[in-house]
């Protein structure tokens, strides 16, 4: 299942990303996607971990609705079902933060991923009723509403707080009150994804009517996490070593201070250092391929096998080597160009990619392809398109 942005990537960063909201229409193909997948979904989940919430205005305490119980000498956890659907047939919102290794799920926030060049974390929200289960707040991240069934409104307004950072919520500034003026007033339905740039007010409504939606949270890394990685830097300037006595007597210590970070920063040497820290915990989670990658009689990929590159933001260092979950790549002309292939052509087969190279011996390309299947740098993806 292909996401169908109605714009391109280049379009979207230039027009749209970090400034203001967007619709795509009819993005996501979800007419298979029921009540069954969503349940099974949460079945799986554990309730007491703390990536599932009952929201009902605010967090209902998990002791209301999660007991524990012996099992054969282990202390598990089991919900309180019928609280839980009293709490649901009254209006709350049943959140799942985190969600990963679902299939479905994991094609839409990929995809994403790779359209917003940056890492997502994924969360759902289930609800039956009219009633609001947040107060209109900013997030502190860019957020992707999926919506997948039902309808849900989304009340949108100007920020008044630009990119805020993960400590600046909205619920820690009680001096910025909300704007009263509306900048999109939108009713998602079901395929409908909606784009909202962090520090933008928002306040998602349900329609008194059955909704899941999915929020695709996407973090790049910031100017806020550069300077923090820098501070390790700090100890190697003499300058940061001396004692400080009084602002006047230490003026030229300060000036000497801002001269060697400004360099510090603007060097291209630390820059890459900085990216390199963050790619590598960048970890895009990837099925299991027991039976082909696990069995020492397979050593090659079969032609219709479906394929995407375990990245989000693909950043080609100047030393000849890419990092892809987590892993350093050192890549020569063709694997660089053949790595770039699959950045752009997400599920491409083994067989589309064969012939786009075409000028190299197909059995070259497919043990090329399976090393790096082998290394978790690409994924053998097994979901019908």
């Amino acid at each position: 299942m292909l996401l169908n942005f109605d714009i391109n990537k280049e379009t979207f960063k230039k027009d749209f990303m970090y400034r203001e909201p967007h619709l795509f229409k009819n993005a996501v193909n979800s007419d298979g996607f029921t009540w069954s997948n969503i349940n099974e979904l949460y079945s799986r989940g554990d309730i007491s971990h703390r990536d599932f919430k009952l929201m009902n205005g605010y967090e209902v305490d998990k002791d209301e609705y999660v007991e524990a119980y012996d099992n054969l000498g282990a202390t598990e956890y089991r919900c309180i079902k019928s609280t839980l659907y009293e709490y649901l047939r009254n209006g709350a919102t049943l959140v799942y933060n985190r969600i990963k290794n679902e299939p479905f799920v994991d094609h839409i926030s990929k995809q994403i991923a790779n359209f917003a060049e940056a890492h997502t974390i994924t969360s759902g929200y289930a609800a039956f009723s009219s009633k609001s289960s947040y107060k209109s707040h900013w997030d502190t991240r860019d957020v992707y509403a999926v919506q997948l069934l039902g309808k849900k409104r989304w009340i949108l307004k100007k920020p008044n707080f630009d990119l805020p950072l993960y400590m600046q919520q909205t619920k820690y500034f009680s001096d910025i009150q909300e704007p009263e003026e509306v900048y999109m007033d939108v009713t998602l339905e079901a395929g409908d994804i909606l784009y909202i740039p962090r520090g933008w007010w928002h306040d998602p409504l349900p329609l008194d009517g059955e909704t899941f939606h999915l929020a695709v949270a996407s973090f790049a890394p910031t100017g806020f996490e550069y300077v923090q990685w820098l501070e390790q830097i700090a100890p190697n300037i003499l300058a940061c070593r001396r004692n400080f006595t009084n602002f006047e007597c230490d003026k030229e210590m300060i000036d000497n201070i801002s001269h060697e970070i400004a360099e510090i920063l603007k060097d291209k040497d630390y820059y890459e250092s900085f990216m390199m820290h963050q790619l590598g915990h960048h970890h895009v989670p990837s099925m299991f391929s027991l039976d082909i990658l696990g069995n020492g009689k397979v050593e090659k990929l079969q032609i219709g096998q479906k394929i995407r590159l375990n990245v989000n933001l693909l950043y080609f260092f100047d030393k000849g080597f890419v990092i892809i979950n987590g892993n350093k790549v050192n890549v020569d002309e063709l694997s660089l160009k053949l790595i770039q292939h699959l950045y752009e052509n997400p599920y491409s087969s083994v067989d589309q990619v064969s012939k786009e190279f075409a000028d190299h011996p197909v059995e070259k390309i497919n043990r090329l392809l399976f090393q790096l299947a082998i290394q978790d740098v690409i994924e053998l993806v097994n979901i019908e398109f």
